[in-house]
């Protein structure tokens, strides 16, 4: 009889082993992510699966992919559990291949039901909730009441809006928020404001897109821009940085 139940549990365990596994050793083992071999990390909800809706896709911040990286690396093994997934995130790796898991709550799990634990409830859901604020329009309102009256200080309140809405993006294409971002990189010019580099940052990311941008800003010269002045004339450095990059 005890023999038995050993064969018995091989099988099961056997089983378990070999179900789904196309990364892993074991249905409960856990790969970490390498935050230096990922391309980029896109997340979407249980809303958006269908194709005609895909485009609400959204793609993680910088910030966002190093906080998701470093919570999945440290989740808990929690076992089998079947649930209806509420969000899907898939990792695209720098060799062109592609990691999906599918997440309930804090319960993670990727190629089986075998699941992880993120250690909070809430922490899928508040990525995708500020993925939906519209930092542009953020952006445009800091800035417009800062050129309005152009003065050399801004609150503090404002400041870290203007913070927050900039390292919160990654890739811009559209042409006019191209556009307002230069003119904030020109002009955005508050005492004591230490995040002006992250535009640099932006236009890299969507270095075709910036570089004709930033084209067009220079053909496009203000009345009251001369070609030896800051800032107009620190555009053609701005360029050739993009372009190096």
């Amino acid at each position: 009889m005890r023999f038995k139940i050993f064969i018995l549990a091989f099988i099961v365990s056997t089983a378990f082993t070999a179900c789904g596994q196309t990364k892993t050793k074991s249905s409960f083992e856990k790969i970490k992510i390498d935050l230096e071999s990922v391309d980029n990390i896109e997340l979407r909800n249980r809303t958006t699966q269908s194709d005609s809706i895909k485009s609400k896709t959204k793609r993680l911040t910088e910030t966002q992919k190093k906080q998701f990286i470093e919570k999945y690396n440290n989740s808990k093994p929690n076992g089998l559990r079947k649930a209806i997934p509420l969000y899907f995130i898939d990792v695209y790796l720098n060799n062109g291949s592609q990691r999906s898991f599918s997440i309930n709550r804090q319960y993670i799990k990727e190629n089986n039901d075998y699941c992880f634990d993120l250690g909070g409830r809430q922490f899928i859901e508040l990525l995708w909730n500020e993925l939906n604020v519209d930092h542009i329009k953020n952006i445009q309102t800091v800035f417009e009441d800062y050129i309005e009256y152009q003065e050399s200080t801004d609150s503090q309140e404002d400041k870290d809006l203007m913070s927050q809405s900039l390292k919160s993006l990654t890739t811009v294409t559209n042409k006019e928020d191209l556009d307002l971002l230069i003119n904030v990189w020109m002009y955005y010019d508050p005492t004591d404001y230490p995040d002006i580099p992250e535009i640099y940052r932006i236009l890299e990311f969507s270095k075709p897109q910036s570089i004709e941008a930033v084209k067009n800003r220079i053909a496009n010269k203000k009345e009251w821009e001369t070609d030896d002045s800051a800032p107009y004339s620190d555009l053609n450095n701005l360029l050739k940085r993009i372009e190096k990059e």
